[in-house]
Order: structure tokens, then sequence, then C-alpha cells
């Protein structure tokens, strides 16, 4: 092993790390953040830099350090739950290539787990899949059951009359087209006959409005005006017996002053 960089194990695998964080972050677990995770490992690359060519038992150490990082964050990949995995997947374009690198790592651990998020995600995948297309099948069922419901069921359109019929029908057509009377009809379609009539109607009442009118005019210059002597004449018969008691009284009461004086 002399010779070699302290970072042989990791040097292709590191790009690993970053994306896979993200993916953790992002969509398997809100809300937590990989920072420590990232201090510590940045903690141990360094590490490695400062360890000499020479001592290639303390830069295998460090190495199982970062196997270790890595293994857990692959844990954390492979217990995502099946539903959410296209999720998880969609949200990074590199994380399946950069987790299907790692199957080649020298680390046994490592490739196991990797293996395992790539089956487990092959799985939920295939069965997302089918789920959908499930979907679609119920989907095109409706539809084309709908369509067969209309096709053995048309909508009626209004149809014109067949210009000829048979036999027997035919006959009776044409006389029923006989006897149809030839009407003329105006722009609205009502019969010349009707609108005739209508008006006819209509100046018979003004000619009657207009004729009581005229009478009751007539009537009220030639009603005759009781004189006023007739007014006073006509007198309730009470009123005309008080008056005439009265009168009477009157008379008397001057034939007293008369044989008085």
């Amino acid at each position: 092993m002399a010779g070699k960089s302290p970072l042989r194990r990791w040097k292709p695998f590191f790009p690993a790390f970053g994306i896979v964080d993200a993916a953790i972050e992002a969509s398997v677990v809100p809300g937590l953040s990989q920072d420590n995770v990232r201090s510590a490992r940045g903690e141990v690359v360094e590490l490695l830099h400062g360890v000499p060519a020479a001592d290639a038992r303390k830069a295998e150490e460090l190495c199982v350090l970062l196997d270790g990082f890595m293994a857990e964050a692959l844990l954390t990949l492979r217990a995502v739950p099946v539903e959410a995995v296209p999720r998880v997947l969609a949200a990074s374009a590199d994380l399946a290539k950069a987790v299907g690198s790692l199957r080649r790592h020298e680390s046994e651990r490592v490739r196991g787990l990797a293996r395992d998020v790539i089956r487990g995600w092959t799985s939920a995948v295939e069965d997302d899949i089918a789920r959908t297309s499930a979907a679609m099948k119920m989907l095109d069922d409706v539809c084309g059951t709908k369509a067969a419901a209309e096709a053995s069921h048309p909508k009626t359109t209004n149809k014109a009359a067949p210009v000829a019929a048979v036999g027997h029908g035919q006959r009776k057509m044409e006389n029923t087209k006989a006897q149809a009377p030839a009407t003329n009809r105006d722009s609205r379609g009502i019969p010349a006959e009707k609108m005739e009539a209508a008006k006819r109607k209509l100046q018979q009442g003004y000619q009657e409005v207009e004729d009581a009118k005229r009478q009751r005019k007539i009537q009220e210059i030639q009603a005759p005006k009781m004189p006023e002597q007739r007014q006073r004449n006509i007198v309730h018969p009470i009123l005309r017996e008080r008056s005439q008691a009265r009168s009477g009284k009157s008379t008397v009461v001057r034939r007293c002053a008369v044989s008085s004086s």
C-alpha cells in the first residue's frame, strides 16, 4: 500500500455524499439538517489529507469512519416508505446514479446497503407503475363504457319528413297537402285574415268609445235645468207642516193685536 493516496478508497465516491445529503434533507426527512454530519465528515477528510502515505493503517482507520458515514446515509434511504420513493427520486436526477456507483465500493457493507437501496427503489417504482397502469385502465374502461352507452343510445335529432312515402302513405300525404289551405302570412307567421280581423275589432272599439263620449256630451247639453222657483217649491212635507204652523200662529197673533187695538 506504500505510495498510495490516503483517499484512494473514497476519491471516486466523494460526490455521492453531497447528493445523498441533499436528498435526505429535501425529501426523506424534511427539516432534518445534515450540517453536523457534514462537519464531522469534513474533519475526517482533513485528517486523511494529513496522514503520511506510509501510514496505511491510520489511513484505513479514517476510511472506515467515512464508510460508517455513508452506511448511515444509505440506511436512511433504505427506510424511505415505498409510496415516497418516486418523490425522493424525482428530487434529484443524480441520486440513483450516485447510489448505484456505491455498489462497486471496496467496503462490503457499503456495497450491500447500496444494492439493497437500489433493489427497494426498483420494486417501489414497479409497484407505482402498476398502480398507475391500473388507474389508467380503470379510466379507459369508464371512458369506453360511456362511449359505448352513447353509441347505443344516440341523441335524437329533428329529421325532415320524407319527400315521398310508399303506397298508401304517399297518397295520404298528397291528400293532406292538397286539403291544406294556402294562407298568406306576414313576416311573423300570423295569417293575414287574423290580422285584418284584429284591426277591425280595434277600430270598432275606438269608434264605440268615441260614440259614447259624443252621446254623453249631448246629454249634458240638452238636459233641462230645473227652475229655481220649482226647486224652492219642492219642500219636504215635515218642513211644509212646520212652515204652515208658524204661519198660522203669526196670523192669530196679528188678529189678536188688531182686536186689542
